[in-house]
């Protein structure tokens, strides 16, 4: 199975696509950088359970990686189809091209080759399971494959012969074919939750004002009656005082 391919000139990737979640475009990358610039053929295996195919031709690097039960022609298959699409489609543009720049239309031509050559090599394997004149059948277009001059010629080096040391980064290949569906509906989850508390706390903090302004209510209706004249009481003023009567002169 094509798990992640890759068009690139030097470090800078032109266009790629992925068949799961990993982070083996940062493996990759730290490939691109120790890659030769000559044109020709390599295949790297980096673990017991993937390998890295590439092919350099008129500047650019078409790279894939794949699990251990494809086989090493298959891949540079695979890469031969990559390449015969780009140069259809794009020429020498990708000598001059920005980063990313074939992106959004070459993806979806990756995907496509990725799922084809993952399909024919599933219905290879059904079919030689199912009689063994179909295993003679996959035996021959193996052979046939193995006997590309080019691809024969490659050899499957260990990838510490092109990283120095220390830069080798433990592959993580997300073996889930549902992680992203699984992303996704966790993001749903969360943001429901947090929706779910914000309206919990909206609520509380409504109810704690209105109890509030509810015990200011009651005080000031307690001390002011429900006329709220509290401030028009005043204390009644003292009456004059009578002034005394003259006394008669003698």
């Amino acid at each position: 199975m094509i798990i992640y391919a890759l068009v690139a000139r030097g470090t800078c990737v032109l266009a790629e696509h992925t068949a799961t979640a990993g982070n083996f475009a940062l493996v990759t990358r730290r490939i691109l950088e120790r890659l030769p610039q000559e044109e020709g053929r390599a295949s790297y295996s980096y673990d017991t359970s993937h390998s890295f195919h590439c092919v350099i031709r008129a500047g650019l690097a078409f790279l894939c990686m794949a699990d251990s039960r494809t086989e090493q022609a298959a891949a540079h298959a695979f890469l031969d189809a990559v390449q015969s699409r780009w140069s259809a489609a794009y020429a020498e543009k990708g000598l001059t091209a920005l980063a990313y720049a074939m992106n959004s239309q070459f993806a979806a031509v990756l995907k496509e080759l990725m799922e084809s050559f993952s399909s024919a090599a599933g219905s290879s394997a059904g079919g030689a399971a199912a009689s063994s004149s179909d295993q003679a059948d996959a035996a021959n277009v193996s052979r046939v494959e193995g006997e590309l001059e080019e691809v024969r010629q490659v050899m499957v080096e260990n990838i510490e012969k092109v990283l120095a040391r220390g830069e080798k980064i433990e592959l993580l290949v997300d073996k889930t074919e549902h992680l992203t569906h699984q992303a996704f509906q966790f993001r749903r989850t969360t943001t429901r939750v947090k929706r779910g508390m914000y309206c919990k706390s909206l609520k509380l903090n409504l109810f704690l004002c209105t109890l509030l302004l509810l015990v200011i209510g009651v005080a000031v209706f307690g001390a002011c009656g429900w006329s709220f004249s509290c401030g028009s009481h005043h204390p009644p003023s003292p009456s004059p005082s009578p002034s005394p009567s003259p006394s008669p002169s003698p």
